[in-house]
Parts: C-alpha cells; sequence; structure tokens
C-alpha cells in the first residue's frame, strides 16, 4: 500500500510524496488522517530556524484527529476504528520511536513517533489518545497541541477569581489561553495583539480588555500571571519586567528561534517573580487530555481555521497563508 505525504526534503522544500506502508512493529499503530493542522513548530522547521535538521528529508505535523486502521496487538489502549487525537505530547503507553518509509522510486524518509501531514501515519502507541465522544473532530484537532500546552500552562488548584491573567499574542497559542483561562474562573483576562482582527476574536471568546502593543501596558504592576505566546524575543524582552512583585507570575510558551536568548536581571527573581514553562513534569497526559476534552466537547472552535480548508497537495499555500497572518491555523483534511 502507498500513500501521500507532505515530506521536508530541505530548508524551504516540501514535495508530496508516496511512501510504503511499512510492516507495524511493537507499540505501533496505522492511523488514517482525517484533519490535521500546522503550528510554528513545524513553520520554524520549513524555515531551519530550530537549528541544524539531521533528519533530512522527513515528514512533518505533530497534531491530528485519525481513526485507528491497523494496530499492533501490542498496543492495549485503543481499538480498530477508534477516532484518536495525535499529538506531539507524551500520554501513555511506550514510544514506539521514529521509523523509516520508502518512497515510491526508492527514497528512504525519516519519520518521528508522530507525524500527520499524509494520509497514513505509523504512529507510536504514547502520542495517541482516545476520542470519547465523536462529536465537533474539527475542534477537536486543537487539542492535539494548542489547547493541551495552554491547560498544561495555567492548571492548577488555586483560585484563580481574583487574578489578572496578561496574554501576549493571539495566535493559536494565545487564543486557547484565553478560552483555558476562562475556564479557570480568572477575574481579568487581557489580550496583546497588534492583529485587531485577531483581538476582535479575543474579545469574543472571553478576553475582558484588549491591547494593541506591549507598550501599553509597561506601566502596569497588577498582573498576577502573564503568558508570552509570541516566539518573539524582542516581545520576550519587554514582558519578563511586566509581572508583579512578591508573586507574580510569567510564563514562556512562545515559540523562539533556536539560539536567540535574553539577559534576565536576578532582582526581577529576588522580587518574587517566578518563571516557567508549559511542560513542568513527564507525567503521561491522558487524564488531562480526556478533561480537557470535556471542556471543549460543545465548543464550536472552528474559526481558528478561518472556513477554509486545504488539501495536502496546497500545502505550500496553507504555509504561506499562515506565515502572512492570514489565518489563525490552517486545516488539512484528508478527506
Amino acid at each position: 500500500m502507498f500513500f501521500k505525504a507532505a515530506v521536508l526534503l530541505k530548508k524551504n522544500k516540501i514535495k508530496v510524496l508516496e511512501l510504503k506502508k511499512p510492516e507495524l512493529k511493537p507499540h505501533q499503530v496505522f492511523v488514517k488522517i482525517i484533519y490535521s493542522s500546522i503550528c510554528h513548530t513545524q513553520l520554524q522547521e520549513i524555515r531551519g530556524r530550530r537549528g541544524p535538521d539531521k533528519f533530512l528529508p522527513h515528514c512533518l505535523g505533530h497534531e491530528a484527529i485519525g481513526q485507528i486502521i491497523e494496530k499492533h496487538k501490542s498496543v492495549k489502549k485503543v481499538k480498530i476504528k477508534n477516532l484518536v487525537c495525535l499529538s506531539w505530547i507524551n500520554g501513555s503507553g511506550v514510544n514506539a520511536g521514529g521509523i523509516v518509509y520508502e518512497e515510491k522510486n526508492g527514497l528512504k524518509v525519516n519519520a518521528g513517533p508522530v507525524h500527520t501531514f499524509s494520509e497514513y501515519a505509523v504512529i507510536s502507541e504514547n502520542k495517541i489518545y482516545k476520542i470519547n465522544k465523536n462529536n465537533n473532530l474539527r475542534s477537536k484537532l486543537l487539542l492535539g497541541c494548542a489547547l493541551s500546552t495552554a491547560y498544561n500552562a495555567l492548571n492548577n488548584k488555586t483560585n484563580n477569581s481574583k487574578k489578572i491573567i496578561y496574554i501576549i499574542g493571539c495566535g493559536g497559542l494565545g487564543l486557547s489561553c484565553i478560552i483555558v483561562a476562562k475556564n479557570l474562573g480568572y477575574k481579568e483576562i487581557i489580550a496583546i495583539d497588534n492583529n485587531k482582527e485577531k483581538l476582535k476574536t479575543a474579545k469574543k471568546i472571553g478576553a475582558t480588555n484588549c491591547f494593541t502593543s506591549i507598550e501599553d501596558v509597561m506601566s502596569d504592576s497588577i498582573i498576577d500571571v502573564l503568558v508570552e505566546c509570541t516566539g518573539n524575543i524582542e516581545v520576550l524582552k519587554k514582558a519578563i519586567n511586566l509581572p508583579k512583585n512578591f508573586g507574580g507570575k510569567i510564563i514562556f510558551i512562545g515559540n523562539y528561534p533556536n539560539k536567540e536568548n535574553i539577559l534576565i536581571d536576578p532582582w526581577i527573581i529576588i522580587r518574587g517573580v517566578t518563571m516557567t514553562g508549559a511542560w513542568n513534569d513527564s507525567k503521561p497526559f491522558d487524564k488531562s487530555f480526556k478533561k480537557l476534552e470535556k471542556i471543549i466537547n460543545d465548543k464550536n472552535l472552528n474559526f481558528f481555521f478561518g472556513g477554509k480548508f486545504y488539501k495536502l497537495n496546497s500545502i505550500s499555500k496553507a504555509i504561506e497563508d499562515f506565515e502572512n497572518g492570514k489565518i489563525i491555523r490552517p486545516l488539512l483534511t484528508m478527506i
């Protein structure tokens, strides 16, 4: 059996190739991809901004909705025909590692334990999450990356009803943070982005106030939690000074280019500002995934995709529109 997949051949060069289905190894499943999406991690990979790429040529993508077509007998967490979310985030089960496909003309193509820009894919057991309700599948695609990252970054057992959260950047991650922050009961949710259309969306889904520039809030001293989602190192340099003293927090979840650094005044930390990321432990995400799926079960989040669908052969156009800010998240459809 052969299937089509978008393969990164070299920096800035993607080609849709026909790959041969290999025999499954222990703790692998074979998935028919239904929907996938593109985030800034893929964009940075394609543009060569994540450092030397040792695995070229290779498959791309790390978030999808699909259906189990075949599984190795060692896989117990799903059954044939189950609908699943594919994610780079580790769940229960064994990491079966990457694979090497053979292209129709003999080219060897690498793939990691999860890859989703293809009609079908061999996926590691620990990268799959069973979908408990088969509704709203396009919205649930976001569980593979943006929503899960936002939930893991913000979810805690404290009372948020008196807290003010600022979210810088209203792309997929930022809007996901707004959805999660609203669910967690933050008193005020402030969104910052220079794109006014994105701010309109932020307002609709729960932001209590919006700003077009970080300079508009540079003098604030009331920020309990600040989430930096832009991946822009210059924005981060300014944001790091904003959380309040004596208990303020800054969470880094932007996708920053390889080897870009900032200098930090140690007095920021001495004054009681904590700094953290989204992923602070290695526990399997399965229980949190189930909770998060319940939160969005009846939410229509298709506005992330702007009403557009891109076929696999149009992936270059999807990347172009994404890079130019025409769409929050490109939706790749294999059906």
